[in-house]
C-alpha cells in the first residue's frame, strides 16, 4: 500500500471515531478481558496520534488509541493492525497482538508524551503527539 493510501486509511479511521460518537458501543459480555464500567473516563492519550520515539521502533511507527476500545498501529513500512485494548487499572492497559493479550504500565509526562512499559519485559517505548502535517520520514537507503 503506498504512502498516500495508507495516510488516507489512517485519517479516515480517526474521523470514523469522532464521528461516532453519538452512538453506544455495543455491550461487551461481562468476562471479557476488555470490559470495564460505563462510568469509566478514558485516559488523555486517547484519540491522539502518537509517533515513535524509540530508537529501535520501524521508522514512523504510530499508536492511535480510540475511544471505542480499538487501536490502530502502523509505522511507514509496515503492515498496518487495528486491535482491542482496554483499560486495566489508573496506570495499566492491555492490548491483543496476534491474539496475545500485552499489558503495558503507562505515564504521560506531559500531554503531549507517552510512555508505555509492557510489563516483563524491561523494556520502554516513549511516543510523543503528532504535529499536523504529519508526512512519514524517507525509508532509508
Amino acid at each position: 500500500m503506498n504512502g498516500y493510501k495508507r495516510y488516507g486509511v489512517l485519517c479516515s479511521l480517526v474521523l470514523m471515531s469522532a464521528c461516532d460518537t453519538q452512538q453506544p458501543a455495543p455491550a461487551a459480555p461481562a468476562s471479557s478481558a476488555m470490559a470495564e464500567s460505563s462510568e469509566e473516563q478514558l485516559p488523555s492519550f486517547v484519540g491522539k496520534i502518537w509517533v515513535s520515539t524509540t530508537p529501535r521502533h520501524a521508522r514512523g511507527s504510530i499508536l492511535v488509541f480510540l475511544p471505542d476500545k480499538s487501536v490502530l498501529q502502523d509505522s511507514c513500512f509496515e503492515t498496518f493492525r487495528v486491535s482491542q485494548w482496554g483499560i486495566i487499572s489508573p496506570t495499566r492497559i492491555r492490548w491483543i497482538e496476534d491474539t496475545i493479550p500485552i499489558e503495558a504500565e503507562y505515564s504521560q509526562p506531559s500531554s503531549r508524551e507517552l510512555v508505555l512499559e509492557p510489563v516483563g519485559t524491561g523494556g520502554r517505548e516513549t511516543y510523543v503527539s503528532i504535529s499536523v502535517p504529519y508526512v512519514c520520514p524517507d525509508m532509508p537507503r
